[in-house]
């Protein structure tokens, strides 16, 4: 079965999360032929256990699991490397972003041709008020650098939260070498 997006969801120890957000993108993604890739980064809390048995009830429930090694960039990057979805989408695990924005970044990055769209907490009506005041400041900071890196006005490049099209994302990555993973 073809899927239309593939949702990238790293974990490591996330055990707690792993049905609600399921739950959460099942009823979110109502009408989307869509698939959950989660990327494990070899958890010790029974989250590979338990993301096998999702995988096994539900068909849109995928895991692999990295052996000996961590990283969320990498985490990401293998993620989207195992799926054959057009369309890409990047949250965590951690319940932290909202799950019903999906269909409308995926209709946004259709509608307007757009190569990456990366969902805001700095945007109006959004809010960063779990934020300490250090962390705000370092996450302010944080996106005043990647402006002046990449020249691009994003309002929150570090939110980890994203849409993406495959096809021009697989051109800046296409020589990423997978050394140890199995699917769950």
């Amino acid at each position: 079965m073809p899927f239309e997006l593939a949702v990238i969801i790293p974990t490591l120890n996330e055990a707690g999360n792993l049905k609600p957000l399921l739950e959460r993108l099942e009823h979110a993604l109502r009408g989307i032929d869509w698939e959950v890739i989660f990327v494990d980064d070899d958890s010790i809390d029974g989250t590979v256990e338990l993301l096998r048995q999702m995988a096994h009830d539900h068909v849109h429930v995928r895991c692999l699991r990295r052996i000996g090694r961590r990283g969320l960039s990498s985490a990401c990057i293998e993620g989207m490397l195992a799926t054959s979805a057009p369309y890409l989408a990047v949250m965590d695990a951690d319940l932290q972003h909202d799950e019903h924005l999906l269909p409308r970044m995926l209709e946004a990055v259709k509608a307007h041709r757009l190569d990456i769209l990366v969902a805001s907490r700095f945007m109006r009506g959004s809010s960063t008020d779990e934020f300490s005041a250090a962390r705000e400041r370092l996450s302010r900071l944080g996106i005043r650098m990647s402006r002046l890196i990449t020249k691009t006005p994003l309002t929150d490049p570090l939110s980890g939260f994203l849409c993406c099209v495959k096809r021009c994302w697989t051109k800046w990555h296409i020589h990423y070498r997978v050394k140890d993973s199995r699917f769950c």
